[in-house]
């Protein structure tokens, strides 16, 4: 019996067990393996190849292809933008605004946050990295009074948001879906722009009917019972989207469907509209979208399609000396026998959705092109194992269509890495992603800025780690205490540490006769003049940077214990770059990266 499982496993792609950071094994146990076939159906059968050595014949635009030397960008949360005339929540507008404005300073790129669709009945779900669905955009990013402009329909007065530190989503979705009712009510078949939309979502097909009916079906059900409801809650009949009953009720609330397939053609119109503008503006590369690496069980994307994901497991990462219970992320897992068996249609359907609007994507915890730590639904991360995919056709379909779109891609390869994997992401053409905090020599000296790679995008931090001003107080710590990541002693251990770190630090920028003063916005402007001169071929600028945040979007580890992607920017998207520090850094950037 246990022969025939380690087969069966063997043949899904279930590792036998993983080797820790610590160097030590970790078998995978009889339980955790028959968890995982569960979840994927079984193993596959003898005609399916998990492990196929396809070669990707196709590889990657490149930057160098494109002949656009060291370039410089600037890195935004979509949510975070702040201005005077947007609904209380990042949108469109805003980031073209910026696109502009980071143009006319010599930037080329500018990237994003997840754009991916969250849950219309519930607001609250603000994590841009736990989406509905990857394939449709989040409405809550349109632009009311930009798409009011451009369709000519007059939107009613609204009720004001108030200007808070924080988003708040619940107050933001209300006017929100305010003006969203307003936009469909004014746009029908007799206006100017309604065959172009008719074209669009016909062209969609059958996959945007099936988003747009689970959201009619999701805010439909929260209407009649006050509450929102998770699809595995909905009557028996509506759980299976080839139910008749599904066609039924899309027939019987036609118009709330048909809102949807509106706002989805409405918001993808904008993003092309501030793509163009950044173009316009002088921008080579423009947006660059960000892939979350899964979807929430929960969501449109496994309702419409339970086969392409696996909702019986999650995704995570094992534990370790940083993380000792491991992580468990509560998104789903594509299948890797759909996958196979569809020619990788279900990767090359979100690819498609994200490059052809945007110059470049950022594939998160791109690891996951080769494997990804499952978790067995009711587990912990301490029962996860790894399982494979099948790398070199996967890489062969990223590669395709970034061909397909003429666009960049980045592989957020940040964590634990497969032997093996930066090397063939390399040589399919994919960017690296290098983040100044972790690029260190083993000893712990920082690596010189020669030392980066070229075929890579350079970074100082991400919305997962301390912002500049955070990394040099220790916000990141004092928080980390707070929630209970860390007691006292380890607190004090951490900020000992993190002193020698900007030591470190410090005599880094000095060897390269870079530090002018060792105050904060002397490191910081240190900082990213060192970051400019490496030989990567994009280097990224964080907003929370350029305002000298302190504090940082989101805390690895915690839900509402911190407050995550809920922080927004203290000033104003339209004069960000004619604040003092914002100026300096961008001149910094453009003297070492000219266009």
């Amino acid at each position: 019996m246990t022969r025939d499982l380690d087969k069966r496993a063997a043949a899904a792609g279930i590792a036998p067990g993983y080797y820790d950071i610590a160097g030590n094994w970790h078998a995978t146990s009889p339980a955790t393996k028959s968890a995982l076939l569960d979840a994927m159906g079984g193993a596959p059968d003898n005609n399916i190849d998990l492990h196929s050595a396809v070669h990707p014949s196709v590889a990657c635009v490149t930057p160098a292809e494109r002949g656009l030397g060291r370039v410089w960008g600037v890195a935004s949360q979509t949510y975070g933008l702040r201005s005077t005339r947007n609904a209380g929540i990042g949108d469109l507008a805003d980031i073209a605004t910026l696109a502009e404005r980071a143009a006319g300073e010599g930037a080329d790129i500018l990237g994003l946050s997840p754009l991916h669709a969250r849950f219309r009945d519930q607001p609250e779900r603000g994590c841009p990295y736990a989406p509905s669905s990857r394939r449709w955009l989040d409405p809550f990013a349109i632009a009311l009074d930009w798409a009011a402009d451009d369709l000519g329909i007059e939107l009613p007065a609204l009720p004001p948001v108030p200007e808070t530190e924080l988003l708040d989503y619940t107050t933001v979705a209300a006017v929100k879906e305010s003006g969203f009712a307003a936009l469909f009510a004014g746009f029908g078949q007799a206006h100017p722009l309604y065959g172009a939309y008719r074209r669009w979502s016909d062209a969609a097909g059958p996959a945007l009917e099936n988003f747009a009916r689970f959201e009619a079906i999701a805010l439909t059900l929260k209407t009649q019972s006050g509450a929102p409801k998770g699809w595995r809650d909905w009557p028996a009949e509506l759980r299976d989207v080839g139910n008749p009953a599904v066609a039924a009720f899309a027939a019987e609330y036609r118009p709330l469907v048909e809102q949807s397939r509106f706002l989805q053609w409405l918001a993808r119109r904008q993003l092309e509209t501030a793509q163009a503008r950044a173009l316009a503006a002088g921008m080579r590369i423009g947006l660059y979208a960000d892939i979350a690496v899964g979807v929430v069980p929960d969501g449109a994307d496994v309702w419409a399609d339970p086969e392409d994901v696996v909702a019986g497991a999650s995704i995570g990462a094992p534990p370790d000396p940083f993380s000792p219970t491991g992580q468990n992320w509560n998104v789903a897992p594509l299948s890797p026998i759909a996958l196979s068996t569809r020619d990788m249609a279900p990767l090359r359907a979100l690819l498609d959705a994200a490059m052809a609007p945007a110059g470049a994507v950022r594939i998160d915890h791109a690891m996951g092109l080769m494997r990804l730590f499952w978790i067995p639904a009711g587990g912990t991360p301490a029962d996860g194992a790894y399982v494979s995919y099948p790398l070199p056709a996967m890489l062969r379909a990223v590669a395709e269509a970034s061909r397909a779109h003429d666009c960049l891609v980045i592989g957020e390869d940040l964590g634990t890495v497969a032997p093996g994997f930066r090397e063939a992401m390399t040589g399919a053409g994919l960017l690296s992603y290098r983040v100044v905090w972790f690029e260190r020599w083993e000893g712990g000296l920082y690596k010189a800025p020669e030392a980066y790679p070229e075929t890579a995008l350079a970074t100082v931090s991400t919305h997962d780690l301390a912002t500049v001003q955070g990394f040099l107080v220790g916000r990141d710590i004092d928080w980390r205490l707070e929630v209970g990541q860390l007691d006292a002693a380890e607190a004090t251990a951490a900020r000992a540490e993190r002193a020698a770190d900007i030591r470190k630090l410090a005599d880094a920028l000095a060897h390269e006769k870079l530090l002018a003063a060792e105050t904060a916005d002397g490191l910081a402007l240190a900082l990213h003049r060192y970051l400019a001169r490496t030989p990567s071929a994009l280097a990224m600028v964080q907003v929370e940077d350029l305002e000298g945040a302190t504090e940082q979007p989101n805390l690895p580890g915690t839900i509402d214990e911190h407050p995550n992607w809920r922080r927004r920017m203290s000033g104003d998207v339209t004069t960000l770059m004619d604040q003092p520090l914002a100026a300096r850094l961008i001149e910094i950037m453009a003297e070492e990266r000219p266009r």
